[in-house]
């Protein structure tokens, strides 16, 4: 009875193979897309700056302040490419969405948000019934909720109620990052119009963090709900961190301990910048550039190799105002001042103690730095090695290095 039953399965199973034919097996690639709402027409489509710029005085109050976020009642559109990814842990429950005017984060109450919408996916979001506001002034596009003290703020959009307000539109743009910063030079963004977007902060590297268990990792695994702050060597850490999660895949990796260009979601939480990588491939090793490659001279501006006055004389003419000291070396040709006054001397140095081919050293100190006390203190002939910076004084087409330089040792 046993093998006749098995048999009888058997056959109906074929059967009902054989009955569905090609369209069991094959996909149908011009059907709709299986997520959001197909129904949705690009009708009534404006820009996030100009949703941001309808809504400026919600994003702009503090909650405990007033009305912070309130209802979309016109039936409009946004049209933008998904920048961030959920991925790796360290977004959660929301979405960078950015177009040619600016960017802004939807906040949903959903998981895993990369498989339907990763990187690159272009959407239309309908906004009516939404809300707008923000989080610690970040432009946000959620609905009412309460936080811990009760009170009255944005939060996250159901994921029922998200699939009815979004549709795929096309995948695999590129957004390029905007470049936020360079090294120490402070950013041009601006916090009321930037913020969200996918940004590039380059040639900057990492200092501390704000958690002692998190001494060289980018998060505490073990912490918990939270996160870690890095600040960076190059920035204001109360202006600009790396924000981490502890529920990110990467919580445990170490951070960088050389110069770094990161990449990240770069939002705004209050006054202050955070930049959120989506993974460790945001972080990128910053190659190192001989800056002297191809120029006349010796040295590489190291204490053990310094500049001769043939190079440093080059790349001042260079005029990169670059901020950083070097090295240099040289025989003192001539003594213009050494003011007791204000502790500093104007002088020249050349490679071999003659008066051509000089490099002006001005208004620099004495040893280690220390204000000079007497004209005695330095003569022609003797050589030094020093440390400044190098430039080029454009009114008297002079290269020279800069004010503040110190001797380091003098011969």
């Amino acid at each position: 009875m046993k093998e006749i039953k098995y048999l009888m399965i058997t056959a109906v199973c074929v059967l009902f193979a054989s009955c569905m034919g090609d369209s069991y097996a094959g996909i149908d690639e011009n059907a709709p897309v299986p997520y959001g709402n197909n129904e949705l027409t690009e009708t009534k489509v404006i820009t996030i700056a100009q949703l941001k710029n309808d809504y400026a005085t919600y994003i702009a109050t503090d909650y405990r302040d007033g009305q912070s976020f309130a209802k979309v009642t016109d039936d409009v559109k946004i049209k933008a490419i998904v920048t961030s990814s959920d991925a790796q842990g360290n977004i959660y429950q929301e979405l960078a969405l950015q177009d040619a005017t600016g960017a802004i984060i939807v906040s949903v109450a959903q998981g895993g948000l990369y498989g339907p919408l990763p990187v690159g996916t272009e959407i239309l979001v309908s906004l009516k019934d939404l809300y707008v506001g923000n989080y610690g002034k970040q432009a946000q596009i959620g609905m009412p909720s309460k936080n811990a003290t009760g009170a009255d703020v944005i939060g996250r959009i159901s994921r029922a109620t998200w699939d009815q307000h979004y549709k795929i539109l096309s995948t695999g743009h590129i957004v390029e990052p905007t470049l936020f910063a360079t090294g120490t030079n402070p950013t041009t963004w601006n916090l009321d119009t930037d913020g969200g977007k996918l940004g590039i902060i380059r040639n900057v590297s990492f200092k501390s963090s704000n958690n002692p268990k998190a001494t060289d990792t980018f998060a505490d695994p073990n912490g918990g709900a939270g996160s870690v702050s890095w600040t960076l060597n190059e920035q204001d850490g109360r202006k600009v961190i790396v924000y981490n999660s502890n529920f990110a895949d990467f919580a445990n990796a170490k951070v960088p301990t050389g110069k770094v260009d990161i990449t990240g979601i770069i939002k705004r939480f209050n006054n202050q910048w955070e930049i959120i990588i989506r993974s460790l491939d945001d972080i990128k090793a910053v190659e190192k550039v001989d800056p002297f490659k191809g120029l006349p001279g010796k040295g590489d501006g190291t204490q053990a190799n310094p500049l001769d006055i043939t190079r440093a004389l080059a790349y001042a003419k260079l005029n990169k105002k670059d901020p950083n000291t070097y090295y240099i070396k040289g025989v003192i040709s001539q003594i213009d001042e050494v003011s007791t006054q204000y502790g500093n001397a104007r002088y020249y140095l050349s490679n071999d103690g003659s008066t051509t081919d000089q490099l002006q050293v001005f208004r620099g100190l004495y040893l280690n730095g220390d204000k000079f006390t007497s004209p005695s203190q330095i003569s022609v002939g003797k050589e030094v090695l020093i440390l400044g910076t190098l430039d080029y004084y454009e009114p008297t087409s002079n290269p020279q290095v800069g004010r503040n330089s110190k001797i380091i040792s003098i011969n």
